[in-house]
């Protein structure tokens, strides 16, 4: 499947906006998927995969229109079935950290009279850092670049971003790309609900559509939470070799900003 490689940055996607500002956020992500697939093409009806993170995410603000952010997953339980000898289910588990991403947004900015917004144009750097497993590896383990455009605006009540992102990877990782949709409503100030879309594809094949609601929600100027939740509507693997897919994901953050 795609590597599930996004464009979001720390914090929440929306912080910090000053000249020096930083900030961390962790988030917990669970994902569960449903079936073992070759294409589009089940092969292994309930033959499950469970995968829990925990994202360290960090920004660093020199100007308002740069920043660097760090990106650091640990997977602290993953178990896949596969299917074994005489069409068993055969489990398979890991743990350990996954691959370092690393990103310089450049940013610009802009203020109309009803709304105002910017464009974003972000390098990134993918660092193999997971270690190497001989029945099931979560991180790739690959070093990769990539790059992001991006385009958020918002008015008074109502806020919409995109953006479109390319990563290449070394070895035999498979080149992929996404496009990424969010609408979202502004329910009081610092709230807001949201519909994000995010579509993938692999130059192996396989494609990813998944969307789902998600729930903003500042605290306080340095406290931030935000919950989210997608469904696969769409999840074909490589053509090549099996992978597991169907899935849902649920992903819950806390950011501090300072």
């Amino acid at each position: 499947m795609p590597t599930l490689v996004n464009a979001d940055q720390p914090i929440m996607n929306m912080m910090p906006r000053w000249d020096g500002g930083y900030g961390f956020q962790l988030i917990s992500e669970h994902l569960h998927r449903r079936d073992l697939k070759q294409g589009d093409r089940v092969i292994g009806s309930d033959f499950t995969e469970d995968i829990n993170k925990l994202n360290l995410e960090a920004v660093y603000t020199w100007d308002r229109s740069i920043r660097m952010t760090f990106k650091l997953p640990y997977i602290s339980n993953a178990r896949r079935e596969q299917i074994g000898l005489g069409g068993e289910k055969e489990v398979q588990e890991y743990e350990g950290l996954g691959d370092i991403t690393m990103a310089l947004p450049l940013k610009r900015y802009f203020n109309l009279a009803a709304r105002s917004g910017s464009w974003s144009l972000i390098p990134h750097i993918r660092i193999p850092c997971g270690k190497k497993a001989n029945g099931y590896q979560v991180p790739d383990r690959a070093w990769g670049t990539g790059l992001s455009i991006g385009y958020e605006t918002e008015t008074y009540d109502w806020l919409f971003s995109s953006s479109a992102n390319v990563w290449v990877f070394e070895k035999e990782v498979p080149s992929e790309w996404g496009l990424s949709l969010d609408l979202g409503w502004k329910a009081r100030d610092g709230v807001a609900l949201l519909i994000e879309t995010d579509i993938k594809r692999d130059d192996e094949g396989a494609f990813l559509l998944s969307s789902g609601p998600a729930l903003y929600w500042r605290w306080s100027d340095q406290v931030h939470t935000r919950i989210e939740f997608k469904h696969d509507f769409i999840s074909e693997v490589s053509t090549r070799k099996p992978d597991h897919a169907n899935g849902d994901t649920l992903r819950f953050g806390i950011g501090f900003v300072f």
